[in-house]
């Protein structure tokens, strides 16, 4: 169970994941450990993936073997999307096509190990860009109107979420590093506390920022996330107390017209 998040701000990308690794076998879950979700690849790029682990090992392999053959360089997007795809997926369809064998003698549970989603961020022609890949490895790019993305088991609760910070925080702007920071951290943290068990503590955020002239991504530290933490607990302890502040009465006195 996973929840990975990206928002692609005006200045960088910000990179979140939760900490908390389901091991099991056949479908059965066994153990929780805490685990770090998300890697710094040749300094550069951020990669994170949910579901099986081995699946996602291989996908940082190949990414990271086609950033040092430069095969990234000189191209757009779109072709590093497509390129990044289809190294994943000569990795799933091998998975695909054990799964339907053994499917017949273990079941269902067979193909969990062929299911996994995935988020990059990377500089791509000088810029910063923001990808997410499905359970088929097909690709899809944040943009300026849609600047998010998440997958994972947390999905359902993130991206509602996500688009109620939007229209509160960024609705006529784009978000800035700092605006993509907090609402990675507030979405995990909203996700942490009401889900039944999913996805967990340590929180993990990664940003991609332009240092010295060159992109480069960082972990960021749990003391440069405290004053988004003092944010997070400032606001929504205004929004408790405006609700307590409020004129119930008035409130109690509209009348909702018959249909």
């Amino acid at each position: 169970m996973t929840l990975i998040i990206g928002v692609r701000c005006t200045d960088g990308v910000v990179v979140g994941a939760d900490g908390a690794a389901t091991l099991g076998a056949m479908g059965q879950r066994t153990i929780i450990q805490p685990i770090s979700k998300l890697e710094i690849l040749e300094n550069k790029i951020i990669f994170g993936s949910s579901g099986p682990i081995g699946l996602g090992q291989r996908f940082s392999g190949e990414i990271k073997n086609g950033w040092t053959k430069k095969e990234f360089s000189s191209k757009q997007p779109f072709q590093v999307m497509e390129i990044i795809g289809s190294k994943m997926w000569k990795h799933v369809e091998v998975e695909m096509k054990i799964a339907s064998t053994a499917k017949d003698t273990i079941g269902g549970a067979a193909i969990v190990d062929a299911i996994c989603q995935s988020v990059v961020a990377m500089p791509v022609d000088h810029t910063h860009h923001l990808f997410q890949f499905d359970q088929n490895c097909s690709p899809e790019e944040a943009t300026d109107k849609l600047p998010f993305v998440s997958v994972g088991s947390g999905q359902a609760i993130a991206d509602p979420f996500l688009a109620f910070l939007k229209r509160i925080f960024w609705k006529d702007k784009k978000p800035s590093l700092v605006d993509g920071i907090l609402a990675v951290l507030w979405t995990l943290k909203h996700a942490i506390e009401i889900n039944p068990g999913g996805v967990a503590d340590p929180k993990q955020i990664v940003v991609l920022e332009k240092k010295s002239g060159d992109w480069a991504a960082r972990e960021l530290t749990q003391e440069e996330l405290q004053e988004h933490y003092e944010f997070i607990d400032g606001a929504e302890n205004a929004l408790a107390n405006y609700v307590k502040e409020s004129n119930t009465d008035t409130i109690e006195e509209i009348k909702i017209p018959e249909p």
